[in-house]
Parts: C-alpha cells; sequence; structure tokens
C-alpha cells in the first residue's frame, strides 16, 4: 500500500514538472536570428583586421546571401582572406544549394544583394590578418619617414605598417574590449572634432604632394603615367596656394585625370570627417584591433545620401584608441560618374597617417591598386601619393589654385574617363 502511494506521488510529480518544462518553452521568447553576411560585410571584416577563426565562425553562424566567384576569391585573399574562410564561404554555398533543392526547406537563403546589418553585432575583432602594411620599399625611400631641416618637424612616430612600426614596442596580448554603445557615440564626436582640428593645424602647414597615377597592361607592365608634384605653400599675402613643381607630358592613353580625380587627390584621399560633416554619413563601429604598434577603434563610414555635384569617401577608418585620431582610411570615392559623354571611375585606396610634431597626424602616403571597369573593357591602375616636408607656418589662409594652364585636365578628350 504505503509502496503504490509513493509510486502515484512519483507519477503525479513527473507530470507537474513535464507540464512546468512544455509552459517554459512554449512561452520563451523568439529570438531573431542575424542575417546572413553579405559581400560588403566580409571586406568588411577583412579590413577591419577580424582573426581568422572569428570570420569562420560568423559564416558558420549566419551563412552568405551570395555566391562565391572567382573574381570574390581573388579580391578576398587580395584583402587577407585564409583558406579556411574561402572553405567556409564555399560550405554555406553548398548548404544553401542543398536547402534550396529540398522540397522540406522552410527557410530559403535570402536573394543575393539583400543587405545585412553592419554594426556592433560583428564585432570585437581581435587580432588576425593585418592589410595595414605599407610596402616596405616606398616607405623606405619615402622622404616622409626623414627628418626636414632644422626648422621642420620631426615626425615622431613610424608610419603603421612601416618596418619601424613594426619592430616597435609591441601592443599587450591581451583580448581588446568594445566600448559600450554611449561611448562609441562619445568616441564619434571626440574624433570628428580631432578632426576639425588636424585640418585647422594642416592649413597652416606647408608640405610637398608627389602623384602619379599608372595604368598596367594585361602583362603587367606599365603602359602608360600621369604625374604631378605640388608644393602647398602661402604667398607673400599668406594666402594658401598651390604650385605645380613637376609636370611631365602623360603618356596614358586609356585612361584620363579629370578635374574630379584632382579634387580627390586634394580633398578625399587624404579623408577628413569634421564634425559639421558627420551628419552626412552613417557611421558603425565594427571593432577594436591592434594596427602595429598601437591600438584602434574601427568605424565603417558610408554616405546616408549622395548628392548631385558631391563626392563622398565610402569605406572604413581606423581611430587610435588613445589619441581619438583617425590614424589610416580605406576606402573609394563615390559616386562613380556615369553619363553620355564619358565615365569617371574611382579606384579603392588606402591612406595612412604619421604623426607629426607628436600631435597631429598627418597623411603621409597614399596608395590605389585596382581595376576599374569601364563599358569599352577593364583597366587595372596604380596611383602612389606622397606628402612630404611638412613645415609649419602661422598664418589664417584659404587655399587657392595656381596651377599652369598646360597642366588643367582637357574636357575634350575621348571617353573612358577615369
Amino acid at each position: 500500500m504505503d509502496g503504490r502511494q509513493e509510486i502515484r506521488s512519483f507519477v503525479t510529480y513527473l507530470r507537474s514538472a513535464i507540464l512546468v518544462l512544455v509552459l517554459i518553452v512554449v512561452s520563451a521568447p523568439v529570438v531573431s536570428a542575424a542575417p546572413p553576411l553579405s559581400k560588403d560585410d566580409i571586406t568588411l571584416l577583412l579590413i577591419g583586421g577580424a582573426s581568422e577563426q572569428k570570420m569562420v565562425a560568423l559564416v558558420e553562424q549566419r551563412g552568405v546571401d551570395f555566391q562565391l566567384t572567382p573574381e570574390l576569391i581573388d579580391k578576398f585573399h587580395k584583402l587577407g582572406a585564409t583558406s579556411a574562410l574561402i572553405d567556409a564561404i564555399v560550405k554555406s554555398n553548398r548548404q544553401q544549394a542543398a536547402q534550396s533543392s529540398s522540397p522540406s526547406s522552410q527557410s530559403p537563403s535570402p536573394p543575393s544583394g539583400v543587405p545585412s546589418q553592419m554594426g556592433p553585432q560583428l564585432p570585437g575583432l581581435g587580432s588576425g590578418p593585418q592589410v595595414t602594411s605599407l610596402p616596405s620599399t616606398p616607405v623606405a625611400n619615402s622622404p616622409a619617414t626623414t627628418s626636414g631641416s632644422g626648422s621642420g618637424p620631426q615626425n615622431s612616430t613610424p608610419i603603421i605598417g612601416s618596418p619601424a612600426a613594426k619592430a616597435a614596442k609591441p601592443v599587450s596580448t591581451l583580448e581588446l574590449s568594445n566600448p559600450s554603445p554611449e561611448r562609441i557615440q562619445q568616441i564619434i564626436q571626440a574624433f570628428a572634432a580631432k578632426e576639425a582640428q588636424f585640418k585647422a593645424a594642416r592649413d597652416n602647414y606647408t608640405y610637398h604632394q608627389l602623384n602619379k597615377v599608372e595604368t598596367i597592361n594585361t602583362d603587367g607592365q606599365i603602359d602608360g603615367v600621369w604625374e604631378q608634384d605640388w608644393d602647398i605653400l602661402f604667398n607673400d599675402q599668406g594666402k594658401r596656394i598651390e604650385r605645380v613643381t613637376y609636370a611631365p607630358v602623360p603618356t596614358l592613353k586609356r585612361i584620363m585625370v579629370t578635374e574630379q580625380d584632382l579634387n580627390a587627390l586634394r580633398s578625399i584621399q587624404p579623408f577628413v570627417l569634421t564634425t559639421p560633416e558627420l551628419p552626412e554619413y552613417d557611421i558603425q563601429y565594427l571593432g577594436h584591433v591592434r594596427v602595429d604598434y598601437i591600438t584602434a577603434y574601427v568605424f565603417s563610414v558610408r554616405p546616408k545620401e549622395i548628392k548631385k555635384g558631391h563626392q563622398y569617401f565610402k569605406g572604413v577608418v581606423w581611430v587610435d584608441d588613445r589619441d581619438l585620431q583617425i590614424v589610416k582610411a580605406q576606402g573609394r570615392n563615390v559616386p562613380e560618374l556615369k553619363t553620355k559623354h564619358g565615365e569617371n571611375l574611382f579606384p579603392e585606396f588606402t591612406t595612412w597617417r604619421q604623426q607629426i610634431d607628436g600631435k597631429y597626424w598627418f597623411p603621409t602616403f597614399t596608395k590605389a591598386d585596382d581595376t576599374l571597369y569601364f563599358s569599352s573593357g577593364p583597366v587595372h591602375i596604380r596611383e602612389i601619393i606622397r606628402y612630404t616636408d611638412y613645415k609649419q607656418f602661422r598664418s589664417t589662409s584659404r587655399i587657392l589654385s595656381v596651377a599652369p594652364d598646360s597642366t588643367q585636365p582637357q574636357s575634350n578628350k575621348p571617353a573612358p574617363k577615369k
């Protein structure tokens, strides 16, 4: 009798426990899955310095919304993608194909081109394949890495990615923490304010700018060159001027340098994002990463709206987490200009900054190596820009252009335009 009563009690308890468990499962909130990664997401993770382990984990968790092609594989490899990441994307493509061909599939993959949400869910990025290495040859030969005259500024830090930077004291190997959402907004406001100070300070410096554009044929040989050197200085009235000091006859045949390209050399590629310009851009935090001898916050920067007649920057910036100044930018000019009169396409570029006078991070080197896809066919181009001989000139100034007429771009040259 006692044994049967114990069995009844146990059965009653078991039923109650199962009922409670069912109620918990039924009432649990539904957690929405993160969207699949887009091509832009993978690109931003790579140039933001995400580790292989974390990128592979993201691909396995979320999948991708695009099909891998030989062109994409080549692009991702150039940005530092490893075989493990490529294999993970291939596996995701195969899983999508299997799901789409299965009649019982209830969760078809989104169509290609549907963007995923970039933001705080993607980092922390940690250490990983670095894309910050500045080619050793131009750095070694660049006047920007040497001190100028006795009155000129002394460069107090090596260029990020240079051999000197790699030999500098390493940063801590501890995992870098991500700031809170409130702190992220404070960082954005702080570095924009610092950028305004930097812009005003740079407007009171003289410097030399060397610009070179080359086209590369299918054999990897240079088949055209455009080159100009500028002195950015002040005239006797203390007004800012730009003087062309070297301008050999261009040998470009497949493209031409336009006024928009010259404007990019002046203002887009040495990218500056000040407080008044913040409302024009959507800025998303990507992570906290190591860049050689410093640690930096990484942000995606995209224009909110493209206004007619305006050029914008679209890409990624690295912000030193102590000085809260931009130390590196990677992206391109947008929009591309395509009209019945021709096409004006812009390459993806990277600009490195170096600390000048121990205070401001000024641009010292820009490089672009990209293929522009004109309607008449692709053109492989390379750009190299050096900013050297920074010297402070204390004066209120404004920018003027005094380039000789012979060096101005001609508007009646045939397309394609660059």
